[in-house]
């Protein structure tokens, strides 16, 4: 786990200096080790910063080079069935003289090329330069747990871990993009391949990224839509389709030479995960983190730690925290970020650094298994929907189903997001460009509308807010999470999962929470689902008030329109209190990174 930078020049001869300023700007990712890599005619340059997790030996030490001195790589992330790859490249007489899942992937690129992307099951973001046809390749794992961004300007490329880290470029200037003001302003995050800046895009999760010749192209390698797994025809058949999948994304992930710890909100998916190292004879440190006087989740966490018998630290935060550290959560994030569960990632993890490196946590269960409250609804519109055609009435089709879809989570409507750009940044229809060149959403066909759904957040919401949300917090304070349900795996069975296996009525996870029966209490495979969020209308109420009059209205924005989205403030509506979290995340965001047009 690691924080990866480089530059590729072949017009201007490059020096250590700036790659080592775009290095060091990613300490917090890595401060285990550094290392740094110039090619002799100073046209490449990798560096990187170390979290040592397997072989935490001088042998892991990155950039690594192929002993034939042709291939180089940088590296994030893990590559947790690296045993079993080794195994496979032994048989092909490939030698090591490590045991770092680094050297593994590194020959199996030598061997496969980008097919070998094909073969790996983790998370990583990592990039390899071949001195012989002098071209330099960039790949991002399938679902997106590991970022990547790069700057462009057809002469000089320049990739990184974190903006920050790109923004030591002297030509990268923190210009802001305003498509990606509007989108922000509609889903609170922003989805590759936009960034908050006009210089920098992120690389897509499941593409590659190649640089020949002076020209980038950039490919899909990951197809979900396309997998040819089907689950069983029974329901009995699926819980042990399930129970196999599942026992094997965990097993791999307990694979490290550090401890592991984990996070428990005492939710059915971080409960699961607690449940399944237990039974494989892993019992581990649970965190739980409680906000103020919310204990919504407190008690099923306890009741969890209790019922595997597992040592439980819970962690307590207040807004009085936040209104002190905003500045500095900000500036991790990189970008505006409007999704206030990054505020308690931010803290738990905090309170985890130094005593763990590595967390596994429940991400992706509710995007895998149909996990929240608006599922159940939009599984009962589909119930009426069939009704009506049945009856021989219009099944009321909607023409644009993506836009549809996410232009009802949108935090502010267009008109609103116009408004607060001004004429002079007025962009139209950014969402709705996004979603015509989601890659992921284009071409799939769902057979109906809670399919459309589930693959929409696994694709947009997981992929950009959730995972860049975990990331952030957890590398922040130098931790690996790692994520049993985000294996490709399971997550390409689950995806041809029967509607009945995921919501009926208003229940959900159906499949889930049967296969959990007699593992956890009946208690909490029963509750309602709670988000990992927090209580912002208490905040913005009360402890973040000074920040409200200190930050707000922000010069960048129209001023009416800041004004009235600040007026609706003590009318009491949840979403308007996440209408102005998402303002004031963005001014304060917009200040401490010195954001201009």
């Amino acid at each position: 786990m690691c924080g990866i930078v480089g530059i590729a020049d072949f017009n201007r001869p490059l020096t250590e200096d700036l790659l080592l300023a775009m290095r060091d700007r990613l300490e917090h990712r890595g401060p285990d080790d550094a290392g740094a890599f110039l090619t002799p005619d100073a046209s490449v340059a990798l560096g990187m910063r170390r979290l040592a997790i397997l072989d935490l030996s001088p042998k892991g030490h990155q950039p690594m080079t192929t002993p034939d001195g042709r291939f180089t790589i940088v590296y994030n992330g893990e590559i947790y069935n690296y045993v079993e790859l080794r195994a496979e490249l032994e048989r092909q007489e490939v030698p090591f003289t490590s045991d770092s899942d680094t050297e593994v992937l590194l020959h199996a690129y030598a061997a496969w090329g980008a097919k070998a992307l094909d073969r790996l099951c983790g998370m990583f973001a990592f990039a390899i330069w071949d001195r012989e046809e002098r071209t330099l390749f960039l790949a991002r794992d399938r679902v997106g747990k590991k970022p990547l961004l790069y700057y462009w300007d057809g002469q000089r490329f320049a990739f990184a871990s974190e903006m920050k880290a790109l923004l030591a470029l002297p030509e990268c200037a923190p210009r802001l993009d305003p498509e990606a003001v509007d989108v922000y302003f509609a889903l609170g995050y922003i989805p590759a391949p936009l960034s908050i800046f006009r210089q920098v895009r992120k690389l897509p999760p499941g593409h590659y990224l190649k640089l020949a010749d002076g020209q980038l192209q950039v490919t899909r390698y990951w197809f979900p839509e396309c997998s040819d797994v089907r689950p069983a025809s029974t329901r009995e058949g699926r819980l042990e389709e399930f129970r196999a999948l599942f026992e094997e994304a965990v097993r791999i992930r307990l694979r490290s030479d550090v401890p592991i710890g984990l996070f428990l909100s005492g939710g059915v998916d971080s409960s699961a995960v607690a449940a399944e190292c237990v039974r494989q004879g892993c019992s581990l440190r649970a965190f739980t983190v409680a906000f103020d006087q919310d204990q919504t989740d407190l008690p099923f966490a306890r009741q969890a730690a209790a019922h595997l018998g597992l040592e439980q630290e819970v962690i307590a935060a207040s807004g009085q925290d936040l209104a002190a550290d905003l500045a500095r959560i900000v500036w991790y994030y990189d970008e505006p970020f409007a999704d206030t569960s990054s505020v308690p990632s931010y803290y738990i993890a905090q309170a985890t650094q130094g005593r763990f490196k590595v967390i596994l946590n429940g991400d992706g269960g509710d995007e895998a298994f149909a996990g929240y409250r608006h599922y159940e609804e939009i599984a009962r519109k589909q119930f009426l929907k069939s009704l009506a055609a049945a009856a021989g009435l219009k099944d009321g089709r909607f023409g644009q189903p993506w836009q549809v879809y996410f232009q009802s989570k949108s935090l502010l409507r267009r008109r609103e997001r116009q408004e607060l750009l001004g004429a002079a940044h007025s962009t139209g229809d950014s969402l709705g460009r996004l979603l015509e060149a989601e890659p992921f959403l284009q071409g799939y066909k769902a057979p109906d509308a809670l399919h459309l759904a589930l693959w929409g957040d696994r694709h947009l919401y997981l992929a950009h807010d959730l995972l860049y949300k975990m990331d952030i917090a957890l590398m922040a304070h130098s931790i690996e999470g790692r994520s049993p349900f985000l294996d490709h795996r399971l997550l390409e069975w689950a995806q041809r999962l029967p509607s009945e296996d995921l919501a009926q009525g208003r229940a959900k996870k159906v499949l889930l929470r049967a296969a959990l029966r007699g593992v956890l209490p009946t208690e909490i495979l029963d509750r309602p689902k709670y988000g990992f969020g927090a209580p912002v209308v208490r905040w913005l109420e009360g402890p973040l008030q000074p920040l409200l009059a200190e930050y707000l209205p922000t010069p960048l924005l129209e001023g009416e329109a800041q004004a009235r989205l600040l007026r609706a403030l003590p009318q009491g509506k949840a979403a308007e209190y996440e209408r102005i979290w998402a303002l004031l995340t963005f001014a304060v965001w917009a200040q401490v990174w010195r954001a201009t047009w």
